[in-house]
């Protein structure tokens, strides 16, 4: 799922149909838009923790943008849904690489993932100083994106009334031999060397289902499975 950018799906239900509308309305060019305060307000609701946002026109210019401002980071901090199920913060090296918590990372600035595919969205950078964010540079983005990104958030709140303990806990009657689940997210087992990992990351893939990559970071527990897509990936990851 692109490390939670397509949680809702591969274009949510109704992302698509918002990027459709703002090209059928000539808003794929960067120019400024009052869609830009409303995604920032709503943003900002969310995470009270933060004083101010800036956009960027993708993450790899967010990352250069909070770089300039402090030339020895090393790791930026990334904010997420369901973030609280998380074992540890998660942070982004200046090459786009996921690292563990270095001593040199800008704590008063996050990096946001939002639940929405990267194509359709913008990158976001959270500021706990207004005054910092103001100092900072920023992107003009299509409005395209702001209203991606907007509906997006409305979509999360919709898919978080079901998408809850109750519907995560249906994984680990057949999981649990293999993952220790935390929320949504999936974590293999402590004692799993690299070596075990890439079996189980195989014969996952062998059945249909893909997991994180890295043994590191979590698998994602999907918006939609059933219990018959869960015995075949348990029976797969058994081996033989």
């Amino acid at each position: 799922m692109d490390g939670g950018r397509s949680l809702l799906g591969a274009k949510g239900r109704g992302i698509g149909t918002a990027a459709k509308a703002a090209v059928d309305t000539g808003l794929t060019r960067p120019f400024p838009s009052i869609r830009e305060a409303r995604l920032a307000k709503n943003v900002l609701a969310r995470y009270p923790d933060y004083a101010a946002v800036r956009f960027y026109r993708d993450e790899a210019r967010a990352l250069a943008a909070a770089a300039a401002r402090t030339p020895t980071l090393s790791a930026l901090r990334v904010v997420r849904p369901f973030e609280e199920h998380f074992l540890a913060p998660m942070f982004i090296a200046a090459d786009g690489r996921s690292v563990d918590i270095p001593a040199e990372a800008m704590l008063g600035v996050a990096m946001l993932l939002l639940p929405c595919p990267a194509a359709f969205s913008p990158a976001v950078l959270l500021f706990k100083d207004a005054g910092a964010a103001q100092a900072a540079s920023d992107d003009l983005v299509p409005p395209l994106a702001l209203a991606c990104a907007h509906r997006a958030l409305f979509e999360l709140d919709r898919f978080a009334v079901d998408y809850s303990e109750a519907f995560w806990k249906k994984t680990d009657r057949r999981l649990r031999p293999y993952f220790d689940r935390r929320g949504p997210f999936l974590y293999p087992h402590a004692d799993a060397g690299t070596k075990d990992y890439d079996r189980l990351f195989k014969a996952a893939l062998g059945a249909g289902v893909l997991l994180s990559p890295y043994a590191e970071l979590p698998s994602i527990i999907p918006g939609d499975f059933d219990d018959g897509e869960l015995a075949l990936l348990a029976k797969a990851l058994e081996g033989p």
